[in-house]
């Protein structure tokens, strides 16, 4: 019995016929690819950005020397006229201009204040009077509360009797007894800063004793002229100080307050060292004092020497002067010498000796 031939499958025929059609429409169509397009108002505008500006960086320290020459040459201001008022210190160089004030210093009322036609509205003035505020109280109470029992007080007794005395010799006063109630004087020292403008609006009564100070006008001058020191270095710096009532421990107090709070204070700089942008040196509040040993310390040999070669500029009789034991409070600027290397000097030594013992502050030569 013979086989039957199978028949012929016309799968393959229909998918020779698929993919020829499929190229022949790949070759000869002009595909465009499909988009959608949107209308954007307001249009948006093109702006050609403008180059940017490389601003350099500070190079960073890689040593303590190098620190603290960068701290010294950002310590002075940058101010083109500098005016030092009281309470705010500065260093300045050598070629600064700095503007002082014209004084006049007058002990007067504020009726007379306002009754004075050479003041103009605008004219500045300072004033400084007391006031005394009165308080019950028994010596025992002040026995208790004051520290000082050397220092002189005022009380008035019960018959009215005003006595101004320490409270150690009060204490054993024979007409006084530790639990009668007397009044105490407690002296308020007060400062204002205003203008003849402003006086009215004080609360001051017109009678009240004070001393003014009339600021008349100013001059500008270079450092270098009002010292008359024509040989210092271009790098030279000043530390300008304005005396006040809190200057209680003289030149010495005001140049050691002035080197700690600034060195503490730093300066804020990007870029100095690796995780660090305040450069600062802390010097320790007794940095100035002898050692045990009985050396001088570094800092304190310092302090002496600027004590001994300082400039006082009295404001008011437009002097200079170097005696370090007069100075007056309001009246005078006192101008400290700071050779850069002196000052690079001290921001290194104490940036490296904060943290040994005390005995390395000594010097011995």
């Amino acid at each position: 019995m013979s086989k039957t031939s199978p028949k012929p499958s016309l799968i393959p025929a229909f998918l020779a016929l698929f993919v020829l059609v499929a190229i022949s429409y790949l070759m000869f169509t002009d595909l465009k690819p499909t988009r959608t397009e949107h209308d954007i108002s307001p249009a948006i505008e093109i702006i050609e950005t403008p180059p940017l500006t490389i601003i350099p960086a500070i190079p960073e320290a890689t040593t303590a020397e190098q620190e603290a020459e960068i701290f010294v040459n950002n310590l002075a201001t940058t101010e083109e006229f500098i005016t030092i008022n009281e309470n705010e210190d500065k260093f300045v160089r050598h070629d600064s201009v700095i503007v002082l004030p014209d004084l006049e210093y007058l002990a007067t009322t504020k009726e007379a204040l306002l009754a004075d036609k050479s003041l103009k509205a605008d004219t500045p003035l300072t004033l400084n009077y007391i006031t005394h505020d009165k308080v019950q109280t028994t010596l025992a109470e002040l026995s208790d509360t004051v520290e000082d029992e050397t220092s002189n007080i005022t009380i008035i007794t019960p018959d009215g009797r005003q006595i101004i005395s320490p409270l150690a010799d009060l204490l054993h006063h024979q007409d006084l007894e530790l639990s009668t109630v007397i009044t105490r004087v407690i002296p308020q020292k007060h400062r204002i800063e205003t203008t003849k403008g402003e006086l009215n609006t004080i609360d001051i009564p017109a009678d009240q004793p004070l001393i003014a100070t009339i600021t008349r006008g100013s001059q500008a001058v270079t450092l270098k002229d009002l010292t008359l020191s024509e040989s210092l270095p271009d790098d030279a710096l000043f530390y300008l100080h304005r005396v006040t009532d809190h200057d209680v421990q003289g030149l010495w107090g005001i140049i050691q307050a002035g080197l700690i709070s600034k060195f503490r204070q730093g300066i804020q700089l990007e870029g100095i060292a690796r995780n660090k942008e305040v450069i600062q040196a802390i010097i320790p509040a007794d940095a100035d004092e002898r050692l045990p040993s009985g050396l001088s310390s570094f800092l304190g040999k310092i302090l002496k020497n600027k004590v001994d070669n300082s400039f006082i500029y009295n404001l008011k009789t437009r002097t200079m002067g170097h005696d370090a034991n007069l100075i007056f409070p309001g009246q005078q600027l006192i101008l400290i010498h700071f050779p850069s290397s002196e000052l690079e000097q001290i921001y290194q030594f104490f940036s490296e000796q904060r943290d040994q013992n005390i005995e390395t502050f000594a010097i011995t030569n």
